[in-house]
């Protein structure tokens, strides 16, 4: 096999990003390949400062490229895109402070390690929690391949552009919104790689006219992968929340979650137990139907906070599907009210850091 870059790009198409199912050259990590002789020289850039990340894909891309036929010697260069100051009362940056990115002082990220437990749920009523404290809120769906926030808001329209093809978001119940949902038909499914979601989110966030938004709800779609490292390379995240629910299934990958966000140097506001469980009309003791208490032994387990429990209400179903979130429907509902404690808390947490 004769040596050259793109064998060789071939060659760390097999090396992970650590934490993730992706590679390094899909992620864009692999800047440059030079071959002088039998020796590979590999120049990389990572997303952020990391000695344990530097090592850890030196290590993996030092190991695969010495396997490579015909290789003798292989001379790895890392370096890392620095990031800035954060605004004062942000928190630490995570992302090269670009001139596109818009003036919003906190970016809060609400993800889950498995589908099916409610995430968008949570991101929704939250953000609408928010909006009715703060005066500049904006909730941003970056599940790209399954946008909930149309149906959950009840928004047909899509958003309208400029001269200068900026995307004007759309509002509803105070908030400033943007989805793909809002750009494809109903019926329509997005099938997209990496690189197109990258720049989907990228599009999201400098593309939109967010206006002084100072606090944006990020719907992230489950799991760790391609949006999740995009938002990270895209903006300063000021925290991420992390939503399950008490079954066994959906724990383990909260430690999924946990892990993404350390890896990546975000601050972890909480864990939310989301179906926690069923309050009976009439009083009586609650039904614990998918069990209880899970996501707070995770979060003791991780030392990281545990923001609160939010029990099973037919109210939340038919108002996500009915276009009035609970916490708009229903505010004086037990549902509604931890979803207010919840974002109260990401509030103080987030301002104050």
């Amino acid at each position: 096999m004769e040596l050259s870059p793109d064998t060789i790009k071939k060659v760390l198409q097999n090396v992970k990003y650590p934490g993730f199912t992706r590679d390094i050259v899909s992620f864009g990590l692999v800047k440059d390949v030079q071959i002088d002789g039998a020796k590979v020289n590999v120049s990389l850039v990572l997303p952020k400062p990391d000695d344990k990340l530097k090592a850890e894909i030196s290590d993996s891309v030092r190991t695969a490229v010495l396997e490579t036929p015909g290789v003798s010697d292989v001379d790895i260069q890392i370096s890392a895109r620095e990031p800035k100051a954060a605004p004062p009362g942000q928190g630490p940056a995570k992302a090269e402070k670009s001139a596109k990115l818009p003036d919003i002082k906190y970016y809060i990220a609400v993800a889950s390690g498995k589908g099916g437990v409610g995430k968008s749920t949570v991101a929704v009523n939250i953000a609408l929690a928010m909006a009715k404290m703060r005066d500049k809120v904006g909730l941003m769906d970056a599940d790209i391949w399954g946008p909930s926030i149309p149906t959950m808001l009840g928004i047909k329209d899509r958003p309208k552009a400029t001269e200068d093809n900026k995307i004007v978001p759309l509002n509803k119940f105070g908030l400033k919104l943007m989805s793909i949902g809002f750009l494809v038909n109903e019926d329509e499914t997005v099938i997209w790689r990496g690189p197109m979601v990258h720049g989907a989110i990228k599009q999201f966030i400098e593309d939109v006219i967010w206006d002084d938004t100072d606090h944006l709800v990020i719907d992230l779609p489950p799991g760790t992968g391609d949006a999740q490292l995009s938002l990270v390379q895209t903006v300063p995240l000021s925290g991420g929340l992390i939503v399950t629910t008490p079954q066994e299934v959906a724990l383990i990958d909260v430690k999924r979650g946990v892990q993404m966000f350390r890896k990546l140097n975000v601050p972890i506001l909480g864990i939310v137990e989301n179906m926690s469980y069923l309050e009976q009309t009439g009083g009586g003791e609650p039904i614990d139907i998918f069990g209880r208490g899970g996501g707070r032994k995770m979060a003791e387990q991780f030392g990281v906070p545990f923001l609160g429990e939010i029990p099973i209400d037919p109210q939340i179903r038919i108002g996500g599907d009915g276009g009035v979130p609970i916490v708009e429907s229903h505010p004086e509902s037990t549902a509604a009210k931890a979803f207010t404690k919840i974002a109260v808390h990401i509030l103080d947490t987030v301002e104050k850091a």
